[in-house]
């Protein structure tokens, strides 16, 4: 139940974005002067889609508790949202708080964020208020454009793979799941690009298999991510002629619903890789895994992740093969769901945890505040790694 307050915060937004110019938008309206809300907004667009951030701040001196923002269903196609809950209720998509981020503080502030489908319209409105029934104000707007579009995207599965390095000895296989910071966000270094033939990859776009190198997901980011340094830390403890091969199936942004064989669009795609994998003769040898972020708090969460796993290990015949995750930054806005994700082990049959102890925030994530540093990924794929030889006897 929202705290009703004696006067009720509540503004309408219209804003109008450019495509592929990202608006920095930030709208105050000042009903009562011991309660104000200001939201700060930025979009960025592509050619199928666009990815919208938006911090809600309460300037007063007193707690706010509870929020609803109202937009038109006719603007948005909204296909994934993190930090905060969509409902649809006629002509509206109704966006409301997790429950661990519903209060804000005096001075405090909350983020969330969604990725749609289709363009932008040239402008479009939406509500803000803090019980979700007041009457509409309509503020005015500072926009300043910053040229720095970030487009998020989604993999679709490619043709049959034409193999080019030829795996030698035995070929273990390892599939990483997840969702950003297993996909990779820091810009990859010299020192990630060094090669080593018997690290190989399967292409995240056309399912050709190549010698390792960054970035293994998505190439607009030109990132590393965990299993990059995964890689050439447990290929030293592999006997000489044996190879190392890595399926990536990270997509950035995505809830543990899209990968799920039940209702999910992805899973299909990554139980086709993994085949793809086997086909070749190789033993898939455990998964690594790092989601949650979309989740974040989200009780049910842990498992669904068994559901994953469970099903993954059947329609492929993996066998009890050790199943690793990896704990999200402590300083982020989304460090509540470790909870969850440290009891992956007692849901999970044969599952670690990675710990992000002492792992940093990337310096260019100013926004989010989610996303690992480029010496943090480093680590964090050594931990990996680690963990896998502790889990696999080597």
């Amino acid at each position: 139940m929202c705290k009703r307050f004696p006067k009720i915060v509540k503004y309408t937004v219209i804003l109008s974005f450019l495509l592929l110019v990202q608006l920095i938008i930030s709208s105050t309206v000042k009903i009562q002067a011991d309660n104000i809300l200001e939201l700060t907004s930025s979009a960025s667009t592509w050619y199928n889609g666009y990815n919208m951030n938006m911090t809600i701040t309460n300037t007063s001196g007193s707690e706010v508790e509870g929020w609803t923002l109202r937009l038109k269903k006719s603007d948005f196609t909204i296909t994934n949202i993190w930090c905060a809950k969509q409902t649809v209720s006629g002509n509206d998509i109704i966006i409301t708080p997790e429950a661990w981020n519903s209060k804000i503080s005096a001075k405090g502030s909350v983020t969330f964020g969604f990725i749609g489908e289709g363009t932008l319209t040239s402008d479009f409105s939406y509500t803000l208020d803090s019980s979700g029934v007041a009457p509409t104000v309509t503020p005015g707007l500072t926009p300043s454009p910053v040229i720095t579009p970030t487009p998020i995207i989604t993999p679709t599965p490619g043709i049959s793979p034409t193999p080019t390095p030829v795996p030698s000895g035995t070929f273990h296989v390892f599939l990483l799941l997840g969702q950003s910071n297993m996909a990779g966000y820091p810009r990859a270094q010299a020192s990630d690009r060094v090669e080593d033939p018997r690290i190989l990859a399967l292409g995240y776009d056309d399912n050709q298999w190549r010698v390792a190198k960054p970035p293994l997901h998505e190439t607009w980011q030109d990132a590393i991510g965990p299993g990059d340094w995964f890689a050439k830390t447990l290929i030293e403890k592999l006997p000489e002629g044996d190879t190392i091969g890595l399926v990536p199936c990270a997509i950035s942004g995505e809830r543990i619903e899209t990968f799920m064989k039940s209702g999910g669009s992805k899973y299909d795609w990554i139980v086709s890789r993994a085949r793809l994998a086997q086909e070749k003769g190789g033993v898939i040898s455990g998964i690594l895994f790092h989601q949650g972020e979309s989740n974040n708090g989200d009780p049910s969460w842990p498992g669904k992740v068994n559901t994953l796993v469970e099903d993954l290990k059947k329609d492929l015949n993996l066998g009890d093969i050790p199943f690793i995750a990896g704990e999200l930054l402590y300083s982020g806005s989304c460090a509540v769901h470790n909870q969850l994700i440290n009891q992956l082990p007692s849901v999970v049959k044969n599952c670690y945890v990675v710990s992000a102890e002492g792992l940093v925030v990337d310096p260019s994530d100013g926004q989010w505040r989610l996303h690992f540093s480029h010496d943090s990924q480093v680590t964090l794929g050594e931990r990996y790694a680690e963990k896998m030889i502790e889990a696999l006897g080597y």
